[in-house]
């Protein structure tokens, strides 16, 4: 158990947000998410909210060890989804400790070389990039 694992993102970054005034799905549901214990996410938590560049100083560590053992974790949508969620906001990737980057980089090249299943053009592309990135970091 990490340390943080009882902890919200509401906590660790000593910031409530205000009730929603915009009534989406998505906007609730981040919002909720925001009040969550980080050791109670799911994948698919992890993916809206990393998708939304939210919380992800705490949570990308959290996805990576999840893409460790699978780099095809999935959320509610498919295969892969919680890795094309990060490769889509690169810039989160920053904060990231040299481990964690190796990681994601090891989590990016088995989706690229994977026969089966297949991320499509623009998804591939993403993790691609992202990849690259990588890459130059680990010199």
């Amino acid at each position: 158990m990490k340390k943080t694992d009882h902890m919200t993102l509401e906590q660790l970054e000593s910031q409530v947000w205000p009730e929603p005034d915009f009534n989406s799905r998505l906007v609730t549901t981040c919002h909720q998410l925001r009040k969550k214990r980080l050791g109670d996410f799911s994948v698919e938590d992890l993916r809206i909210m990393l998708g939304q560049s939210i919380g992800a100083k705490y949570l990308l560590p959290r996805a990576v060890e999840i893409l460790r053992n699978n780099p095809f974790a999935e959320g509610d949508f498919f295969e892969g989804d919680l890795l094309v969620a990060i490769a889509r906001h690169p810039e989160n990737t920053s904060q990231l400790g040299l481990e964690d980057v190796r990681h994601l980089l090891a989590a990016c090249v088995a989706a690229i070389e994977a026969v089966d299943p297949k991320l499509n053009s623009t998804d591939m592309s993403a993790v691609e990039c992202l990849a690259a990135e990588l890459q130059t970091r680990t010199r």
